[in-house]
Protein backbone atom coordinates (compact mmCIF):
# COMPACT_ATOMS: atom_id res chain seq x y z
CA UNK A 1 0.00 0.00 0.00
CA UNK A 2 1.51 3.62 -1.10
CA UNK A 3 0.56 6.23 1.04
CA UNK A 4 -0.19 8.93 -0.44
CA UNK A 5 -0.27 12.79 0.82
CA UNK A 6 -4.23 12.22 0.96
CA UNK A 7 -4.05 8.87 2.75
CA UNK A 8 -1.85 10.62 5.61
CA UNK A 9 -4.15 13.56 5.78
CA UNK A 10 -6.69 11.37 6.30
CA UNK A 11 -4.69 9.47 9.20
CA UNK A 12 -4.09 12.91 10.57
CA UNK A 13 -7.33 14.25 10.93
CA UNK A 14 -8.83 11.35 12.41
CA UNK A 15 -6.45 10.86 14.91
CA UNK A 16 -6.86 14.59 15.61
CA UNK A 17 -10.43 14.17 15.95
CA UNK A 18 -9.74 11.15 18.27
CA UNK A 19 -7.57 12.93 20.10
CA UNK A 20 -10.29 15.69 20.94
CA UNK A 21 -12.35 13.11 21.94
CA UNK A 22 -10.42 11.28 24.57
CA UNK A 23 -9.46 14.78 25.77
CA UNK A 24 -13.11 16.27 26.32
CA UNK A 25 -13.51 12.30 28.44
CA UNK A 26 -10.43 13.31 30.73
CA UNK A 27 -11.81 17.01 31.15
CA UNK A 28 -14.99 15.88 31.74
CA UNK A 29 -13.35 12.98 34.64
CA UNK A 30 -11.17 16.40 36.40
CA UNK A 31 -14.39 18.27 36.36
CA UNK A 32 -16.54 15.24 38.31
CA UNK A 33 -13.18 14.79 40.63
CA UNK A 34 -12.79 18.60 41.35
CA UNK A 35 -16.84 19.03 42.11
CA UNK A 36 -16.76 16.10 44.07
CA UNK A 37 -13.66 17.31 46.24
CA UNK A 38 -15.64 20.63 46.58
CA UNK A 39 -18.82 18.88 47.49
CA UNK A 40 -16.31 17.32 50.69
CA UNK A 41 -14.85 19.90 51.79
CA UNK A 42 -18.49 21.25 51.89
CA UNK A 43 -19.23 18.80 53.69
CA UNK A 44 -16.20 18.61 56.11
CA UNK A 45 -17.10 22.59 56.76
CA UNK A 46 -20.81 21.98 57.53
CA UNK A 47 -19.69 18.99 60.20
CA UNK A 48 -19.56 21.21 62.91
CA UNK A 49 -21.97 22.74 65.04
CA UNK A 50 -21.79 26.32 65.79
CA UNK A 51 -22.13 28.84 68.58
CA UNK A 52 -23.02 32.51 67.53
CA UNK A 53 -19.68 33.79 68.66
CA UNK A 54 -18.52 31.04 66.38
CA UNK A 55 -21.19 31.95 63.60
CA UNK A 56 -19.85 35.74 63.97
CA UNK A 57 -16.25 34.57 63.91
CA UNK A 58 -17.11 32.69 60.56
CA UNK A 59 -18.68 35.58 58.97
CA UNK A 60 -15.71 38.05 59.91
CA UNK A 61 -13.01 35.81 58.91
CA UNK A 62 -14.61 34.64 55.29
CA UNK A 63 -14.98 38.16 54.68
CA UNK A 64 -11.79 39.40 55.24
CA UNK A 65 -10.45 36.42 53.20
CA UNK A 66 -12.34 36.78 50.34
CA UNK A 67 -12.66 40.63 50.24
CA UNK A 68 -16.61 40.82 51.03
CA UNK A 69 -18.13 42.70 53.38
CA UNK A 70 -19.23 40.59 56.45
CA UNK A 71 -22.91 41.82 56.19
CA UNK A 72 -23.12 39.53 52.90
CA UNK A 73 -21.50 36.90 54.49
CA UNK A 74 -24.05 37.31 56.99
CA UNK A 75 -27.03 37.33 54.65
CA UNK A 76 -25.84 34.35 52.62
CA UNK A 77 -25.93 32.43 56.11
CA UNK A 78 -29.39 33.75 56.84
CA UNK A 79 -30.59 32.58 53.06
CA UNK A 80 -30.29 29.37 54.71
CA UNK A 81 -26.92 28.79 53.03
CA UNK A 82 -24.30 26.01 54.75
CA UNK A 83 -20.96 27.57 55.64
CA UNK A 84 -19.35 25.08 53.06
CA UNK A 85 -21.76 26.46 50.31
CA UNK A 86 -21.06 30.07 51.39
CA UNK A 87 -17.08 29.22 50.82
CA UNK A 88 -17.79 28.04 47.66
CA UNK A 89 -19.53 30.49 46.25
CA UNK A 90 -17.17 33.07 47.59
CA UNK A 91 -14.21 31.20 46.12
CA UNK A 92 -16.18 31.14 43.02
CA UNK A 93 -17.17 34.70 42.75
CA UNK A 94 -13.44 35.53 43.27
CA UNK A 95 -11.89 33.68 41.12
CA UNK A 96 -14.44 35.39 38.68
CA UNK A 97 -13.84 38.51 39.30
CA UNK A 98 -10.31 37.57 39.11
CA UNK A 99 -10.33 36.08 35.16
CA UNK A 100 -13.09 37.53 34.10
CA UNK A 101 -12.63 39.60 30.49
CA UNK A 102 -15.01 42.25 31.69
CA UNK A 103 -14.07 44.38 35.16
CA UNK A 104 -15.92 42.37 37.95
CA UNK A 105 -15.94 42.79 41.61
CA UNK A 106 -16.51 40.03 43.78
CA UNK A 107 -19.69 41.41 44.66
CA UNK A 108 -21.01 41.63 41.13
CA UNK A 109 -19.44 38.01 40.65
CA UNK A 110 -20.86 36.76 43.39
CA UNK A 111 -24.19 37.86 42.20
CA UNK A 112 -24.09 35.99 38.92
CA UNK A 113 -23.42 32.61 41.06
CA UNK A 114 -26.23 33.13 42.85
CA UNK A 115 -28.11 33.76 40.02
CA UNK A 116 -26.63 30.48 38.45
CA UNK A 117 -27.19 28.96 41.21
CA UNK A 118 -30.90 29.42 42.16
CA UNK A 119 -31.45 27.63 38.91
CA UNK A 120 -30.13 24.49 40.37
CA UNK A 121 -26.71 24.39 38.38
CA UNK A 122 -23.85 22.25 40.16
CA UNK A 123 -20.40 23.87 40.50
CA UNK A 124 -18.42 22.50 37.75
CA UNK A 125 -21.63 23.15 35.15
CA UNK A 126 -21.33 27.16 36.70
CA UNK A 127 -17.72 27.16 35.97
CA UNK A 128 -18.17 25.67 33.06
CA UNK A 129 -20.68 28.43 32.04
CA UNK A 130 -18.18 30.86 33.02
CA UNK A 131 -15.30 29.64 31.32
CA UNK A 132 -12.70 28.90 33.92
CA UNK A 133 -11.69 25.62 35.74
CA UNK A 134 -12.51 24.81 39.26
CA UNK A 135 -8.81 23.50 40.34
CA UNK A 136 -8.02 27.30 41.85
CA UNK A 137 -11.58 27.08 43.58
CA UNK A 138 -10.68 23.79 45.02
CA UNK A 139 -7.74 25.30 46.54
CA UNK A 140 -9.65 28.57 47.37
CA UNK A 141 -12.41 26.60 49.51
CA UNK A 142 -9.54 24.00 51.17
CA UNK A 143 -8.06 27.60 52.13
CA UNK A 144 -11.26 29.08 53.70
CA UNK A 145 -11.80 26.19 55.32
CA UNK A 146 -8.64 26.20 57.35
CA UNK A 147 -9.63 29.62 57.85
CA UNK A 148 -13.09 29.05 59.27
CA UNK A 149 -11.19 26.18 61.55
CA UNK A 150 -9.09 29.40 62.76
CA UNK A 151 -11.89 31.55 63.43
CA UNK A 152 -13.98 28.55 65.45
CA UNK A 153 -10.53 28.34 67.98
CA UNK A 154 -10.49 32.02 68.24
CA UNK A 155 -14.20 32.25 69.02
CA UNK A 156 -13.83 29.36 71.71
CA UNK A 157 -10.46 31.50 72.86
CA UNK A 158 -12.87 34.87 72.91
CA UNK A 159 -15.63 33.19 74.88
CA UNK A 160 -13.58 32.11 77.64
CA UNK A 161 -12.01 35.70 78.20
CA UNK A 162 -15.21 37.52 78.46
CA UNK A 163 -16.33 34.91 80.84
CA UNK A 164 -13.32 36.27 82.83
CA UNK A 165 -13.96 40.03 82.09
CA UNK A 166 -17.67 40.10 83.05
CA UNK A 167 -17.12 39.04 86.60
CA UNK A 168 -14.13 41.65 86.72
CA UNK A 169 -11.94 39.62 88.85
CA UNK A 170 -9.93 37.02 87.57
CA UNK A 171 -10.37 33.56 88.28
CA UNK A 172 -8.80 32.18 91.61
CA UNK A 173 -6.25 29.30 91.45
CA UNK A 174 -6.34 26.31 93.41
CA UNK A 175 -4.40 26.56 96.60
CA UNK A 176 -1.46 25.33 96.39
CA UNK A 177 -1.67 21.86 99.11
CA UNK A 178 1.06 22.93 102.22
CA UNK A 179 4.71 21.65 101.55
CA UNK A 180 5.17 18.63 103.33
CA UNK A 181 7.59 18.56 105.43
CA UNK A 182 10.62 16.43 104.86
CA UNK A 183 13.25 15.05 107.45
CA UNK A 184 16.81 15.81 107.34
CA UNK A 185 19.19 13.78 105.73
CA UNK A 186 21.04 12.14 108.13
CA UNK A 187 24.76 12.80 107.50
CA UNK A 188 27.45 10.91 106.10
Amino acid sequence: MMITTRNLLHVIVAFSAVSLLMSGNVVSVAWADEEQTLAQNAAAINSTTTSAQQEDARAQALAKQFKVSEARVTELRNQKMGWGEITISLAMAEHLSATSKTPLTTEQALTKIEQFRSEKMGWGKIAQNLGFKLGPVVSAVERGEKTIHTADRGAGVRMEQSTKTETGERAERAERPARVDRPERPGR
